[in-house]
């Protein structure tokens, strides 16, 4: 039962703590009552203007040029995307380096360097089942990249 009590008498409190509120003004110092008119204040009339001369007070876009009140609008589907352009694929770039030339009364034989592996390679020869070798000369070294069928050249810096 006393529980009940105090349950009332925290709502009560509550509603008079909301009454007491409404009383106040909004800057704050009000009384517990408002200040109540005898009648209320109407509104005032605004001047009559004639429509022709009314004019919408728009706000301009960022860039300084007046807005457009109704933009245009489609409802067209978007156009298709761009076609999605096709790149050639390329041989990448030779593994080998040129180590020096070998004439030994046949063919020109080159020496080619691969990590720490030396070749000799002759016109004709298929390196790593990915290059072959068609042409050897003293100024550069003329490669097939056999999937691709590109031809590639190695300068062996010789004039």
């Amino acid at each position: 039962m006393k529980r009940a009590h105090g349950l009332i008498l925290a709502l009560g409190a509550v509603l008079a703590a909301a009454w007491w509120a409404t009383g106040l003004d909004d800057a704050g110092e009000g009384d517990a009552r408002p200040a109540r008119k005898a009648g209320r204040a109407r509104p005032t009339a605004m001047p009559s203007t004639p429509l022709g001369e009314l004019r919408l007070a728009a706000r301009p876009p960022a860039d300084g040029a007046p807005g457009e009140l109704f933009p245009a609008r489609s409802f067209l589907p978007p156009p298709p995307p761009p076609p999605p352009v096709e790149t050639k694929p390329t041989a990448p770039p030779l593994p080998y380096r040129y180590g020096g030339a070998l004439e030994d009364g046949g063919p020109l034989a080159a020496f080619l360097l691969e990590r720490d592996e030396v070749r000799a390679v002759r016109t004709g020869d298929v390196l790593d089942g990915r290059y072959r070798v068609t042409a050897v000369s003293r100024q550069r070294i003329d490669f097939l990249y056999l999937p691709l069928n590109e031809t590639q050249s190695l300068s062996t810096g010789n004039p």
